[in-house]
């Protein structure tokens, strides 16, 4: 009969543990961002996409309870983006005021240089001129994001 706590057989059980390394390091390892995602992903591509010194941006996530991909949003220099970076993917950017300026313009009746554009909260941007004005959520489903009216042009 074979005894299951003989020590010899507990050393080599030991040992053998002892040269892979635990699965939870694995996983942690693969969680981690990766080449530049997140929001250091973010924080290097926002330069290019707003035209503007990365001093002058300002990064944060859209919900402070959000995934490690984002959303995230960049602003500066009178710009306003959206982007996902997931960990080890391609940080994608959507130039948000140019979404919310085009539906806006029509909702209102305006010009783009007549508008002055607001953030809300996470998701909901203002748009306001030639007396008027509205509420827009941005909606972001997979393939782009489109500007939806929240209120009634007023």
């Amino acid at each position: 009969m074979m005894n299951l706590f003989e020590p010899k057989q507990a050393s080599i059980s030991m040992h053998r543990r002892a040269n892979h390394p635990p699965v939870w390091l694995f996983l942690a390892l693969i969680a981690l961002p990766a080449c530049g995602g997140g929001i250091e992903g973010v924080r290097a591509r926002a330069p290019t996409d707003l035209q503007c010194d990365p001093q002058s941006i300002q990064v944060r996530p859209a919900s402070p309870s959000g995934p490690p991909a984002g959303p995230y949003y960049a602003e500066g220099c009178d710009k306003l983006w959206r982007y996902v970076s997931p960990p080890g993917g391609n940080t994608e950017g959507t130039d948000v005021k140019a979404i919310i300026t085009k539906q806006a313009t029509f909702d209102l009746s305006c010009s783009a240089e007549q508008l002055k554009f607001s953030t809300l909260n996470a998701d909901t941007f203002g748009a306001e001129g030639c007396g008027k004005k509205a509420s827009y959520i941005l909606d972001c489903p997979v393939g782009g994001c489109k500007a939806v009216q929240n209120t009634q042009a007023q």
